[in-house]
């Protein structure tokens, strides 16, 4: 995430966090003791640099991502494109998702495509676990969850069939 936030530009583990909070609030949250220590992490394996600070009594710290971070961001964004993979989760998808625009097609079509497929499979699923509960009052609760997830599920592939058609 850290690195996908700086292929748009440099930025202090502040501006980080604040980014966080602002865009990915809905799916994704990290805590300055997380961003601090990651940024420290990302920089000694050389995927991050400090940008040289113009002001010598300042204390902050703005990194923008290297050649190598960049390189290793965008082989991250298609993981899931590699044989083999026949599934993707819905963290993983809208993480790559966050970072792909209308300019990387050929990334985003199959991306979707893979989703798709992984969301078909787990509505069979829901509803395998929907016919062992249906009959059972004392699991209404359990069953309104699965309902819940059904509904949601479905939304999902609807918005994904359209995505995919327009593409």
């Amino acid at each position: 995430m850290i690195l996908g936030l700086l292929t748009r530009q440099e930025m202090t583990g502040y501006d980080i966090k604040q980014t966080f909070d602002k865009e990915k609030a809905e799916f994704w949250s990290a805590p300055f003791s997380q961003i601090y220590p990651e940024l420290s992490r990302l920089l000694k394996k050389e995927l991050v640099e400090l940008v040289p600070d113009e002001t010598k009594n300042s204390r902050k710290k703005t990194y923008r991502i290297s050649s190598q971070g960049l390189k290793l961001f965008n082989d991250w964004l298609q993981i899931p494109l590699t044989p083999g993979v026949t599934q993707l989760n819905n963290d993983d998808f809208i993480l790559r998702l966050h970072f792909l625009g209308k300019k990387n097609q050929k990334i985003l079509q199959p991306l979707m495509i893979l989703r798709r497929q992984t969301i078909k499979m787990e509505l069979i699923q829901l509803e395998l676990e929907l016919t062992e509960v249906v009959h059972h009052p004392e699991q209404y609760g359990r069953e309104f969850i699965i309902r819940k997830e059904l509904a949601t599920k479905k939304a999902d592939l609807k918005l994904l069939n359209s995505a995919i058609k327009k593409s």
